[in-house]
Order: structure tokens, then C-alpha cells, then sequence
């Protein structure tokens, strides 16, 4: 019943084609772990980083998680990203925050002198941003939990009393069942609802997208050796549905570990 509530919510997807939704920072992988696998995470659980793709990942945490990211990325572009879990009798609470920070860059104006094909530096800087607030809430049962979760993006365009802005808040709605630690099913409609409203009036919908995934660890994570793999089939707006594939492996000794990732995208345009 669950999973068919999820679907039913992904009914208007057909409406949204490319180019026709808003904000990017809610496509964006939140941290290494997630960006190394291509972004298949729908079932991936006990793990802080469920917070950003499906919130009922967080139900297997049995105290606290928490974890952050930091990428520098080209022309001075950073996205930092940062999320904390805590249990709380059978239900996890989480908070999770993204920042894109663009960077500046110097203000021109047309220089009359070349007939406005060249310009002046003005000596002002002109920045941008993108920020993501999530707060999630998810419940377990046995092996099966159920989360959701609230967000708030926030994009600029410029500082000082009138800058371009744009706001919204959506959610997700989850569902994942956790087989011991064999393996995991994780389904997720994310962006349930909402739109990016602007300071110039513009309203554009988020792109709302359902995400369908299996984890199993090949071998069993309690003992020294590691290795998972984990798959998503993922439908974002206008119907462009694509897998991506997640490989994890490594030894754990004595409380210390070491572990390399991999991921591959197959199917996107």
C-alpha cells in the first residue's frame, strides 16, 4: 500500500519536461559518499546522508550519525553540505544543509569609447548562492521504515537591498525495508508539491522525481572484509528515466576502516 501511495504521487510526473523545473541544488549529490555513487542512494540506509535522497534511510540508525562534505569545483565554485541524525525512542530525527556558493565576479559596464562592445570595471562584485534546509522524520517497525521530509531552497542573485531571489518548500516521502544486514529496498518520491517562487514574480515547479533502489552487501558488513553494491532506477521530470550503480568495498579492523567507492550512470542523456 505504501509503495502504491508513492507511485500514485509520481502520477503528474509526464507534465514536467526538462527545462521546466527549478532548483538545481535539489539534483545535486549532498556528499562524497552519494556523489561516488553516481547518486543511487534511494536504498542505501543508516546513513545521515538518506536525509537528502530518501528520509526513511535513517530509521536503522540506532543512536546518533552525523557527517560533512566540502567540494571545490571549477571557476571558484564550493558546495558544502553538512547532516545529523539522532534516534529518538522508534523514530530518527535529522536535520541536513547544503550550500552552493557560486562565487563573485566583477561588474562591467559598456565603455562608449568602443561602442559598447568592451566595458569598464565598476570595482563592484556581484555573488551568487543556492542554500537547502531539509528536516526529516522517519519511523521503523521490524524491517520496514517509512520517512519524510520538509525542504526549504533559498537562491540569490546579487546582494545589497534589492537582489534576485527565488524560495520554496517541498518534501519527500519514502519507504525502505531493511533485511538484517543482507540487504535493503528503498523507494522514494522526492519533491512532493511546491514551487521556486522568484522575486520577479516567476513561479516554476520542482522537479519532482521517484527513485527505486537495491543494496545487498555481498559480503556480510560484521566481519572484516566489505563490499556493497547498490543500484537505483531513477525517473526525474520529463521522463529521461536512467540506473546508476554504486560499488563499496574495503576492510574494517578494531573500529578503523578503509573503503573505496565507484559509480556509473547508465541510460542518462
Amino acid at each position: 500500500m505504501l509503495l502504491a501511495a508513492l507511485l500514485a504521487a509520481a502520477a503528474p510526473l509526464a507534465a514536467q519536461g526538462n527545462g521546466t523545473t527549478a532548483g538545481i541544488l535539489l539534483e545535486v549529490p549532498a556528499s562524497s559518499r552519494q556523489m561516488a555513487f553516481q547518486g543511487a542512494y534511494s536504498a542505501v540506509v543508516g546513513d545521515e546522508g538518506s536525509i537528502f535522497v530518501n528520509p526513511a534511510g535513517m530509521a536503522p540508525i540506532r543512536r546518533t550519525a552525523m557527517g560533512m562534505s566540502y567540494e571545490r569545483s571549477a571557476f571558484g565554485t564550493t558546495l558544502s553540505s553538512g547532516a545529523a541524525a539522532l534516534r529518538v525512542g522508534r523514530f530518527d530525527l535529522g536535520i541536513g544543509v547544503m550550500y552552493l556558493d557560486f562565487g563573485g565576479d566583477s561588474v562591467f559596464v559598456p565603455d562608449p569609447a568602443f561602442g559598447g562592445d568592451r566595458g569598464l570595471a565598476t570595482g563592484q562584485v556581484i555573488t551568487a548562492y543556492n542554500a537547502l534546509v531539509v528536516g526529516a522524520l522517519a519511523y521503523r517497525r521490524g524491517m520496514i521504515s517509512v520517512g519524510g521530509s520538509l525542504k526549504y531552497l533559498r537562491e540569490q542573485i546579487g546582494s545589497g537591498p534589492s537582489p534576485w531571489a527565488a524560495q520554496g518548500v517541498t518534501g519527500d516521502l519514502g519507504l525502505a525495508i531493511a533485511v538484517y544486514d543482507l540487504m535493503d529496498i528503498g523507494a522514494v518520491v522526492q519533491n512532493i508539491g511546491g514551487s521556486l517562487s522568484s522575486s520577479s514574480g516567476a513561479s516554476t515547479p520542482m522537479p519532482r522525481t521517484v527513485r527505486l533502489g537495491f543494496t545487498i552487501n555481498v559480503i556480510d558488513p560484521q566481519g572484516v572484509a566489505r563490499f556493497m553494491t547498490t543500484v537505483d532506477w531513477i525517473h526525474p521530470p520529463g521522463g529521461d528515466s536512467y540506473a546508476a550503480f554504486g560499488f563499496e568495498g574495503g576492510v574494517v579492523a578494531r573500529g578503523l576502516g578503509i573503503v573505496g567507492r565507484a559509480g556509473v550512470a547508465a541510460g542518462r542523456a
